[in-house]
């Protein structure tokens, strides 16, 4: 019996065009009355992403922020923050890349430095994460700090993650999240390790878990599910890694396959 379902934002669940699927609600509905919680992971902020869900998310989990903190029925649960000893020389190496943008994440709000120059195509991209921002300088951060963000759109990966790498080690972790996004973290947090403290909380164990994504940062989210689903369009370690891959994200292949576990069992 699957009491949780969690499934990763864009990419997976939302259309190309940043949209829930058209049978989402109805898919929702089924979840209840079968007594299963529905849970969405996400890089966003708990902000941005209750955001499309509108008052359903009143009743939902969330695990935000790559699993730094996570949240049922409006309450939040757990948070890790990092130290600005740890981010600070994040934001000297970031200085060195031009487009390269850094958003510090906090435990209330997104802060961003200069953000008057900020074109459409920036603002476009931050309102999928963060409803809205504040400016300050990042020498004083005027809350703690979940997550550093950094947003580049000529394939972050290749281009501006391996002079990022160094930023691993027993403090902090740096994930490539997103074809324009890297971020980094509490050293050990990850998508999964929010998944399980959530389970814990709900009293939910694996085998009663499903979970659907198609980026890097959702792999660690397959160790705590009996199944994994990865859209057609999902990286390719993330495909191999999951159980299952399933249809296009445009195609509502998610909650497609939520019904048919609901309906038929995994």
């Amino acid at each position: 019996m699957i009491k949780l379902v969690v499934t990763d934002m864009d990419g997976c669940l939302l259309d190309s065009k940043g949209r829930l699927p058209a049978d989402f609600e109805e898919t929702y509905r089924m979840m209840k009355e079968n007594d299963i919680i529905f849970a969405s992971a996400s890089g966003r902020s708990i902000a941005g992403l209750m955001k499309p869900y509108g008052k359903l998310a009143e009743e939902m989990a969330f695990v935000t922020d790559n699993g730094a903190s996570a949240y049922y029925k409006g309450r939040q649960l757990f948070s890790n923050t990092i130290r600005r000893e740890d981010y600070m020389p994040v934001f000297e190496e970031a200085a060195k890349h031009p487009d390269l943008l850094p958003v510090a994440c906090g435990t209330g709000s997104a802060w961003m430095e200069n953000i008057d120059s900020f074109d459409d195509r920036i603002t476009g991209e931050l309102r999928k994460y963060y409803p809205s921002w504040k400016e300050c300088s990042f020498e004083a951060i005027p809350e703690e700090v979940l997550k550093i963000a950094l947003l580049y759109f000529d394939d972050i990966e290749k281009n501006i993650y391996p002079y990022f790498e160094k930023f691993n080690n027993d403090r902090i972790h740096s994930k490539v999240t997103a074809f324009v996004w890297i971020d980094i973290f509490d050293a050990t947090v990850t998508k999964g390790t929010g998944i399980k403290a959530l389970q814990e909380k709900l009293g939910i164990s694996p085998d009663e878990t499903v979970v659907f994504g198609d980026y890097l940062n959702d792999l660690s989210m397959a160790e705590f599910a009996v199944r994994s689903f990865a859209p057609s369009g999902s990286h390719p370690e993330v495909k191999q890694a999951f159980t299952d891959v399933i249809g296009s994200n445009d195609d509502g292949a998610v909650t497609e396959t939520i019904r048919k576990i609901i309906q038929d069992g995994i």
